[in-house]
């Protein structure tokens, strides 16, 4: 039952931030085209994790259509080596389990499976309990489809 409240939060928390976000914190493009093509197998829970490399360093992020950004929980922020300065947290919105706030940072490199984006901005939030993979990094993706319990990832360079 905890588990569910939780990941119901995560979401409730990633749609909060994908409503409230403002465009001015759009993520640059990646650099260099790439090819690739990565399935994911829809989890027991029903939801997508992608395992990543952010900074070189392994995440396991939710994927969240609705997520306007990338968001780390700060367990995972601290294992890429970001700082978290609570005093630089902030309200970045409304979410199931009450008020969000974080702090905005950006990452040197996301790679899933080969699609890779360099230089982007994403959000520690403070109590997170999964990290979300949101619309900055699914819109340099050409083609997502999901079939059949699975999620597939494809980009033509």
């Amino acid at each position: 039952m905890l588990e569910k409240l939780a990941v119901a939060g995560t979401i409730g928390a990633g749609l909060a931030i994908g409503l409230l976000w403002p465009i001015t914190h759009q993520t640059a493009p990646s650099a260099g085209p790439s090819t690739a093509d990565v399935a994911i197998a829809r989890s027991s829970d029903g939801q997508y994790y992608a395992d990543a490399q952010v900074n070189g360093r392994p995440v396991r992020f939710m994927i969240d259509t609705g997520a306007s950004e990338t968001a780390l929980t700060e367990a995972d922020a601290e294992q890429v080596g970001l700082p978290i300065d609570r005093s630089k947290y902030e309200f970045l919105g409304d979410g199931a389990s009450g008020m969000v706030r974080g702090q905005h940072v950006e990452l040197k490199s996301i790679d899933v499976g080969g699609i890779r984006q360099r230089d982007a901005k994403a959000v520690i939030v403070e109590g997170a309990s999964a990290s979300l993979l949101g619309q900055p990094f699914l819109e340099k993706v050409d083609e997502i489809v999901i079939r059949n319990g699975e999620m597939r990832l494809k980009t033509d360079g």
